[in-house]
């Protein structure tokens, strides 16, 4: 991985001028934030599109699912890319391939739509993309800033993340007023596009080892990867939980959502509104994570905060208000931040640096690795009149909290501060007299 070592001097940089000051932080920041806008709007098209034009919430599901598919299959063969290149360079080549395809879309749109097939193949190549774009967004900030501001730019970089929750859907949701969804789909390519010149800047630091795999076989490297993390109880008991909590959790809100908010006769950008809140309440989140000191000391808290994601979710489905629901749902959004952040800047913390991509593309493997299947079964319910929108997101909440609740219980939970390598990384901090970041 070339680029410049960020080292002594970066160090200074911080201690005396903060976080911005560090060289390639601020394009990684910002490249960040205008693709996670992208996304977010790119998101809420797609659902609204899809039920404007087949008015079906199983078709709706379909189009999640073929986005969710992909990810399985090559998420953990991408953690061996980013391993053998550079974060960068999967960025990058993530970035530009969006623009191209939303600009195809946009050429589409120009000449008319009356179904939803090509939505479903870019639903799909999105997929694709997402499978090594993801984990390389989590791998790359460990190599672009000193490890005594690892916690402090997690908390910038997801909290921009989550605040392209709010901005993105207020996005959307201006311009789904636009009739011409060729309009839509060129702003989301242009804004892709963006992202793509700005992080062309960003210089990363040499790994401290060779990088993982170079002149071994894929299988053997991904192989070294997955035993790797079962060596690692606790970054395994993560990643189990992960994949239940977005089971009960993804197609509730993202399937059953939607549909709640068609039930009750309200409109498109109603539903904008509620992804904001969420987006607004992890806003929230990662700034309370900041004041916290990334809730270093307190990590079992975790374990109520988690529960807090589900609680929101199915409060959010008792209410015949739309504003009180925007309420609600901003709980949900404050304990995701107040739950992932921490979670990876420890895994980030105690993983070796050579290892660093196969296991970030395993982590958020599982934490979508039942996504599809959670999308499929609610569309599945929700189709056939097993469920309702409200029963299922007050069901899938309620589960979400009482497992996040039983975390407490778990020995390898309970002591995972306990881990050297998180325990020198404090002292390092300590040492460098890090600023408060927020």
């Amino acid at each position: 991985m070339g680029g410049k070592r960020i080292g002594a001097e970066a160090q200074s940089v911080i201690g005396q001028d903060g976080l911005w000051r560090t060289p390639y932080f601020l394009p990684l920041w910002l490249g960040s934030f205008v693709s996670a806008l992208a996304d977010s709007a790119y998101f809420i098209v797609l659902a609204w599109f899809v039920l404007h034009v087949t008015h079906s919430p199983a078709d709706l599901g379909l189009a999640l699912l073929l986005a969710s598919l992909p990810r399985l299959v090559f998420m953990a063969i991408g953690g061996v890319i980013i391993d053998r290149l550079s974060p960068r360079v999967v960025l990058l080549a993530s970035l530009a391939l969006r623009a191209v395809i939303m600009g195809v879309v946009c050429d589409y749109a120009a000449h008319g739509l009356s179904h939803a097939l090509p939505v479903y193949v870019v639903a799909f190549l999105f997929g694709v993309i997402d499978a090594f774009y993801w984990p390389a967004q989590n791998a790359i900030v460990p190599f672009a800033v000193p490890s005594s501001a690892l916690a402090r730019a997690n908390a910038v970089i997801q909290t921009s993340q989550q605040l392209s929750m709010v901005l993105g859907p207020l996005l959307a949701g201006f311009l789904l007023q636009v009739p011409q969804f060729s309009v839509i789909f060129a702003v989301i390519a242009t804004t892709y596009l963006f992202g793509f010149i700005v992080i062309v800047r960003v210089r990363l630091r040499q790994k401290t080892h060779m990088a993982a795999g170079r002149s071994e076989g894929l299988f053997r490297a991904l192989t070294q990867g997955i035993r790797y993390v079962l060596h690692l109880r606790i970054v395994l008991f993560l990643m189990l939980a992960s994949m239940l909590i977005n089971l009960f959790f993804m197609g509730p809100v993202n399937i059953g959502l939607p549909s709640f908010v068609q039930d009750h006769g309200w409109s498109g950008s109603v539903y904008g509104y509620f992804e904001s809140a969420l987006g607004l309440g992890a806003v929230a989140g990662g700034i309370l994570v900041g004041l916290l000191n990334g809730m270093r000391g307190h990590f079992r808290w975790i374990a109520l905060t988690a529960s807090g994601i589900g609680v929101g979710l199915a409060i959010t489905s008792l209410v015949g208000a739309w504003d009180l629901g925007i309420i609600a749902i901003a709980g949900s959004g404050l304990a995701i931040s107040l739950t992932d952040i921490p979670v990876i800047t420890y895994v980030q913390t105690i993983v070796d640096e050579n290892m660093l991509g196969r296991v970030m593309s395993l982590l958020t493997l599982m934490s979508v690795g039942l996504t599809p299947v959670s999308y499929g079964l609610s569309a599945l319910a929700i189709h056939r009149h097993m469920l309702t929108p409200q029963s299922l997101m007050l069901g899938g909440g309620s589960l979400v909290a009482v497992l996040c609740a039983a975390l407490i219980f778990q020995p390898d939970f309970r002591s995972m501060e306990n881990h050297p390598r998180w325990q020198q990384a404090r002292l390092s901090k300590d040492s460098h007299g890090g600023k408060s970041l927020l």
